[in-house]
């Protein structure tokens, strides 16, 4: 990754770390979803982002998002497995010569793929996050309703996200 690659990368960050602590965070609808897009961050990492990197970094600024929102470890889990999962996920969708120069995208990978791959990230995000904060399966119900609607509420929010972003650059 070269310098100007490096500072874009930190600006996406910090743009969602602040767009989720200043604002997302405060917004509750109903008593289950929470609009959640921090998973983009693993979403946008470049195909040739070596896993052990972007697995430390989703750490990180899962931990920084834990630190500014008071939720002990829950984003840093949920992104970490989120990055565990974004190479096998990348290796099954593109082509393997694809793999080495460009980033995922509608254009890189297909708009059906693109949009799958961003479902599971999310749905993946999701699942371990709000696992966590039950911390047990015997409110399933409850946990499965807190993801589902989440999912519902940040999936949208991701995609327009990744326009606005697409628009910028």
């Amino acid at each position: 990754m070269q310098g100007k690659d490096v500072l874009r990368r930190l600006m996406q960050l910090s743009a969602l770390l602040l767009l989720q602590v200043v604002v997302l965070n405060h917004i509750h609808l109903g008593t289950y979803a929470i609009p959640m897009v921090m998973v983009m961050f693993v979403a946008w990492a470049p195909l040739n982002t070596p896993s052990i990197r972007l697995m430390i970094a989703s750490f990180l600024s899962g931990l920084i998002l834990d630190i500014f929102s008071g939720t002990t470890g829950m984003s840093a889990a949920a992104l970490t497995c989120a990055a565990f999962v974004q190479r096998p996920l990348l290796r099954a969708l593109v082509p393997k010569e694809a793999m080495e120069t460009t980033e995922p995208s509608y254009s890189s990978i297909g708009v059906l793929k693109y949009l799958f791959y961003l479902l599971v990230l999310f749905l993946i995000y999701h699942i371990v996050f709000f696992a966590l904060e039950d911390f047990s399966f015997t409110d399933f119900s409850g946990m499965s309703m807190s993801c589902l609607t989440s999912l519902l509420v940040s999936y949208p929010l991701g995609l327009l996200l990744d326009y606005v972003r697409r628009k910028r650059l």
